[in-house]
């Protein structure tokens, strides 16, 4: 649940990071390189497995809606019941105790698990326009999963990293924060958009028509207020 992508986009003189991981080891320690050009770093939304790394970039983005959520962190957990009760889910059938497979090293607690904060440079609204790569790159709302998630769609590839909005697998919208109304108006608007690649949040990179089929399926789903979205 908590293995999340982390996106590095090189530019011709700063680098772009989309999303920073779930943080329990040091990303300056672990991807040095990624830190040799001040890369700015876009939060598509502030949940713990994409935020965990954040503090070490110099340069962040987030939209405006999560910002707070960015400079006072929540509580978070990796212990499996502890963290379903924060999000405000029922924990499925079978899963582990712990929401790691391994620690990073054998002095590791994840009992002291917890997200540092990170001051954002720049808020971001539906519309904006990021820079920073020497072509621009298109800030696109996407609320329903957390209410200021966002995609960023990259015109001249035309590439679209979608965070959590959509991925392969459940989408998680009766979480802590989550809003089902937003997300079918999202789901509206993703259906009709063009890219030649979707870069996820979590698993595989999808196809257009995976992501329309993703979309198309959530939409003809019972409306908010019948049970479960997902």
């Amino acid at each position: 649940m908590l293995q999340s992508n982390i996106w590095w986009l090189r530019g011709p003189d700063r680098d772009v990071v989309i999303d920073a991981g779930l943080g329990i080891v040091p990303l300056r320690q672990e991807i040095p390189q990624m830190f040799e050009r001040d890369p700015q770093l876009i939060i598509t939304h502030t949940h713990l497995d994409h935020v965990g790394g954040a503090y070490e970039f110099d340069d962040v983005a987030v939209h405006e809606a999560e910002a707070n959520a960015l400079i006072n962190p929540g509580p978070v957990s990796l212990d499996t019941r502890t963290l379903y009760g924060i999000l405000g889910i029922d924990v499925p059938d079978g899963e582990a105790d712990s929401m790691l497979q391994k620690v990073p090293h054998p002095d590791y607690d994840p009992g002291r698990y917890e997200i540092s904060r990170a001051i954002p440079q720049r808020l971001l609204r539906d519309g904006d326009v990021i820079d920073t790569l020497g072509t621009p790159l298109e800030v696109i709302g996407t609320p329903g999963h957390s209410p200021g998630s966002i995609c960023i769609y990259h015109p001249e590839r035309n590439w679209l990293f979608t965070g959590d909005t959509i991925y392969k697998g459940q989408l998680l919208d009766t979480i802590t924060g989550a809003d089902q109304d937003d997300y079918r108006h999202t789901m509206k608007r993703l259906r009709d958009l063009e890219a030649a690649s979707i870069f996820a949040g979590h698993g595989p990179e999808l196809s257009l028509q995976a992501l329309k089929d993703i979309a198309i399926d959530y939409l003809a789903r019972p409306q908010p207020g019948n049970g479960h979205g997902w």
